[in-house]
């Protein structure tokens, strides 16, 4: 009777051992926090993302929005990535108070260009351009955006330097097409300020 048992249960543990490695891949989640500020619908895109550049490149880009950088540090969340996955990325982003920042193992920072990610540069950055006030969209709305496509940008940039395809990417193309927007919105209001300093220079000379 126990050698039967012992034959019968070397299938199910032989499926159990198959089983471990994608049970535990299910549950590497890419968004470590949200408090509040991401919908579903995008968090969901995220880990889209995510799980697919892990799965071709073995490099993780995890996401965290805290609602308070004193309550949930930085620091805390970097310790906990680092003892489990060596290579890593960390976009990290506070409302209060506000700051965005992007965290890498020394390899991982070569495979993405972090200053222009960051930069507040419209035709360059991709996160704090979007939250400038002079978009007159709700702060939420800004913030949504600027974190969505912040992510987008770091997965791309890594799937790019490892030479690989996604099929989750948003692509280039509409990103290409925000960034044109956003130029042509400075640059209408890069020329709107020169108007007004020409009128007001004028106004002097008249004066004189």
């Amino acid at each position: 009777m126990i050698d039967f048992l012992k034959r019968a249960s070397r299938p199910f543990l032989f499926v159990t051992l198959l089983l471990i490695p994608s049970f535990l891949f299910a549950q590497l989640r890419f968004v470590l926090v949200n408090d509040g500020v991401m919908p579903e619908k995008e968090m969901e895109k995220i880990e889209e993302m995510g799980n697919e550049l892990y799965e071709k490149t073995k490099v993780p880009v995890f996401v965290a929005v805290v609602a308070d950088l004193n309550e949930t540090k930085p620091i805390d969340l970097i310790k906990r990535v680092e003892n489990q996955y060596p290579t890593y990325i960390l976009l990290y982003f506070s409302l209060k108070p506000s700051a965005v920042n992007i965290f890498a193992s020394d390899d991982a920072k070569q495979m993405i260009d972090i200053e222009q990610i960051l930069s507040p540069l419209p035709w360059r950055g991709t996160i704090r351009p979007v939250m400038s006030p002079a978009f007159s969209k709700s702060e939420s709305v800004k913030q949504e955006v600027a974190i969505f496509n912040g992510y987008a940008d770091i997965v791309d940039q890594v799937a790019e330097s490892r030479g690989v395809k996604l099929t989750t990417s948003v692509g280039s193309q509409s990103k290409t097409s925000f960034q044109i927007i956003r130029t042509i919105f400075y640059a209408i209001l890069a020329f709107v300020i020169l108007q007004f300093i020409l009128a007001a220079r004028k106004q002097r000379a008249q004066r004189r």
